[in-house]
């Protein structure tokens, strides 16, 4: 049986004079302290959040400016094919121009030795014609 005398005011007395001192001494410090770390590691996601954020809209005006750039390259690519084909018609344009120019050049010149060889031949054919008439038939003519 439990005997209510006056050692139990006293140990009453001694705990709560006990928890008042670690109240004083190590509950509010340590408590101070959790609190600081949780505003510090709040303040920490915080600014890590924004910094994913930033990081997240400079990868997306990357990938716009990098869309935009192909675009650029692609429309560029466009034109300086288009300008090529027309390079490349007008040139082959300017050959074949010149080639006919040669092929008819060519002609005209063949056509003017063949009459030249037949005004020759013509030239030369009646006095052959004579001296072979002349050889048959065994006399001038």
């Amino acid at each position: 049986m439990i005997q209510l005398n006056f050692t139990l005011f006293i140990q009453l007395a001694n705990f709560l004079i006990l928890l008042v001192i670690l109240n004083a001494i190590l509950y509010k410090p340590i408590l101070a302290k959790i609190r600081e770390r949780e505003a510090l590691i709040k303040g920490n996601r915080d600014k890590a959040a924004g910094l994913e954020q930033q990081v997240s809209d400079q990868q997306k005006r990357h990938q716009e400016e990098l869309a935009k750039a192909r675009q650029i390259a692609a429309d560029e690519k466009k034109t300086l094919m288009a300008d090529a084909k027309k390079k490349e018609v007008d040139a082959l344009s300017a050959a074949r121009a010149e080639a006919t120019k040669i092929v008819e050049d060519m002609k005209a010149a063949i056509r003017d030795q063949a009459e030249e060889a037949r005004k020759t031949l013509k030239a030369e054919m009646a006095p052959l014609a004579q001296s072979i008439t002349e050889k048959l038939l065994g006399r001038s003519i």
